[in-house]
């Protein structure tokens, strides 16, 4: 994998002390394709963060046991209910989070989708995300540069759009 993007600082959120030391977390998102489009989560809602409304990628922690596309197809399977196939790494970008004393790799892929169950949120989840949509991705880019977002919504938007801008670039251009 390369990096696509050095580390998005968080400049918004003071370091919480309490926390302890700053630790690495593995994560992995993922650009959904079906139809020419791919999914982002709205989500929309409040918590440690402050009152949020931004989009996002489907993904979340690697958990100990797992590599990487393990945790790709629980994670998918948690927030959407999606099953998913023909998985490609786009790369990795890392963000920090100021509020947990961490700091995320987000291991990036795209993947088609290949069948739909039931989402398995947890109860943080159910509070923040709303529906997810589908965009190309000249929507997807358009919709991140023009979309007023505050605070981590901006670090977010920041973080996907950079992966979403490689991914068009780098990947689906080379494949025409």
């Amino acid at each position: 994998m390369k990096e696509i993007y050095p580390i998005i600082k968080d400049l918004y959120y003071p370091v919480d002390e309490t926390q302890g030391k700053f630790y690495i977390r593995q994560a992995v998102r993922a650009f959904l394709f079906k139809d020419d489009k791919f999914l982002l989560i709205h989500i929309n809602g409040t918590d440690k963060f402050g009152k949020r409304d931004h989009y996002e990628t489907p993904g979340g922690g690697v958990e100990s046991g797992e590599d990487f596309k393990e945790s790709l197809c629980r994670e998918i399977d948690e927030e959407t209910g999606f099953k998913i196939k023909n998985i490609k790494e786009i790369g990795k970008i890392s963000i920090e989070y100021n509020l947990f004393n961490r700091i995320d790799v987000e291991n990036f892929y795209y993947a088609e989708v290949s069948g739909k169950g039931e989402q398995h949120l947890l109860d943080y989840e159910k509070e923040l995300f709303g529906s997810y949509e589908w965009f190309s991705i000249d929507e997807a880019l358009e919709m991140y540069k023009n979309k007023k977002v505050t605070k981590v919504g901006s670090m977010i938007h920041e973080r996907d759009m950079n992966a979403l801008l490689y991914l068009k670039r780098f990947i689906l251009d080379a494949s025409n």
